[in-house]
């Protein structure tokens, strides 16, 4: 029923926890997760049966560009987005599978109003954001007009094309911040080169193949309010 896509570039260390938060999903038999790896120098591999990484060896031009592609490789009809730096919080796939379920109106996205915000790991709050665990439909994303952007392409995606959206959903995304890392909507508007290149220059470089070993770091559940 859903597909959880998940972009990655340079940072396995963070991935790996991505996917660590898929795997502990209440129920995952009706969902995938599809990853997108565009750094040409490393191929990543974990084998699972609903786990699907595909490794390609070109750059995508921009992050809009590689969202794209990455939509086309999802099976289902529903698409969830998911960064490579922040969690499914407990129990996700499960309550968007039910408020899809019993919505009365066909919506194009469906998201939750908050979302929990962690800084280096810590849990600070509910906060909000444009990407607060989006999930599209496959039919608005095929209909879409897809901008040739980075770091504000999910404005443009979510708020920029007329979409239906149902904001029922109960929280379902850690987002984090801070741990050291490039965080590109902290940059603002910038060309695609200059966000590529400061990808490269602040991401730790890799090659050959990544055995991917999912596990948190941290007790992240166990720090989310009742």
């Amino acid at each position: 029923m859903i597909s959880v896509l998940t972009i990655t570039y340079k940072r396995p260390h963070l991935l790996e926890e991505a996917v660590e938060s898929f795997l502990r999903q209440r129920e995952i038999a009706g969902a995938e997760m599809v990853i997108i790896n565009d750094n040409p120098d490393v191929t990543y591999v974990y084998d699972h049966p609903q786990i699907k990484i595909f490794n390609v060896k070109e750059r995508f031009p921009s992050i809009a560009s590689k969202l794209e592609w990455g939509c086309k490789q999802c099976t289902y009809n529903f698409i969830y987005r998911l960064d490579d730096d922040d969690l499914l919080a407990p129990q996700a796939l499960h309550n968007v599978a039910i408020t899809i379920t019993e919505s009365i109106l066909d919506y194009d996205i469906y998201r939750s109003k908050d979302h929990f915000f962690f800084v280096n790991n810590k849990f600070e709050k509910k906060s909000s954001n444009i990407n607060n665990g989006n999930i599209y439909t496959k039919k608005y994303l095929d209909r879409i007009k897809w901008p040739d952007k980075s770091g504000d392409e999910d404005a443009y995606i979510t708020y920029g094309q007329n979409a239906a959206i149902c904001e029922d959903v109960s929280t379902t995304m850690i987002y984090r911040w801070g741990m050291n890392t490039l965080h590109i909507s902290g940059m603002g508007v910038q060309p695609n080169e200059i966000v590529l290149a400061m990808a490269d220059k602040m991401l730790k470089e890799e090659s050959g193949v990544t055995q991917l070993k999912p596990h948190f770091d941290n007790d992240y559940y166990g720090q989310l309010p009742a």
